[in-house]
């Protein structure tokens, strides 16, 4: 926890740094704090009607409206701006794998360089009960601002992973995950399968790339919801 988080909040506002995370908004908040994320505390304009749980020990800072607009946008955080830590097993790839249910559903992004698209992924992620979402170390940050915006609430539903690319398939290989790939340009092939599987994105402009293309046990193709809809097995369904 930092020592003086509001000072840190308006750092990471003008130039966002690991390991801190802005939540824009109340819902955000709220989110992080259900998540169990350490949020090291949160802003509030004056005129602002939330009260912040005192069960959450959050620290919590009143400020005048005006004064938050100077730092942020008033049509994003609403009133409501809050500073939180990374979850500290993020870069954990191969104990998280070993730990997953053999039925487990995953999507895995080698490199995606459009912070949107990976805020995306991780709600379509959510929306289809994956076990989790691994990020390559060579594509934008799941934490990046645009990113956390695009990913809302899912951000803090389900454990995100980040390393570089030959960690991630070396872990994947040893837990057994079978790996299906999928880009833009689209593969015809069925997707519906048993035991530990990955859906593994390409980047929408340029895709897997000849490293993981290869590395995939078979391609798959139509639309992600669709793809993710066919490989999710529910347990006991």
């Amino acid at each position: 926890m930092t020592d003086d988080w509001q000072t840190t909040l308006r750092e990471q506002l003008a130039a966002p740094q690991d390991p801190w995370v802005v939540l824009e908004g109340q819902g955000m908040v709220e989110a992080a704090i259900a998540g169990w994320w350490e949020v090291a505390g949160v802003m509030v304009a004056e005129d602002h009607s939330w009260e912040v749980p005192v069960w959450s020990g959050m620290e919590v800072a009143r400020e005048a409206p005006a004064e938050m607009d100077r730092w942020a946008d008033a049509s994003i955080h609403g009133g409501v701006l809050g500073l939180a830590r990374q979850p500290s097993e993020t870069g954990e790839v191969a104990t998280f794998l070993r730990s997953l249910d053999a039925e487990a559903l995953l999507v895995v992004c080698p490199r995606l360089d459009h912070p949107t698209v990976v805020g995306e992924v991780i709600r379509l992620a959510a929306d289809h009960n994956a076990a989790g979402v691994l990020f390559g170390a060579e594509g934008v940050s799941p934490f990046h601002v645009e990113a956390v915006r695009a990913a809302a609430d899912a951000l803090f539903q389900l454990p995100i992973r980040v390393a570089d690319g030959g960690l991630l398939l070396r872990s994947l290989k040893a837990a057994g995950v079978e790996l299906c790939g999928w880009e833009q340009a689209g593969f015809s092939g069925e997707a519906a399968t048993t035991g530990r599987r990955a859906l593994v994105m390409g980047d929408p402009e340029k895709g897997l790339g000849p490293f993981w293309r290869a590395a995939c046990d078979r391609q798959v193709g139509g639309e992600v919801g669709a793809v993710l809809k066919e490989l999710a097995v529910e347990v006991g369904g």
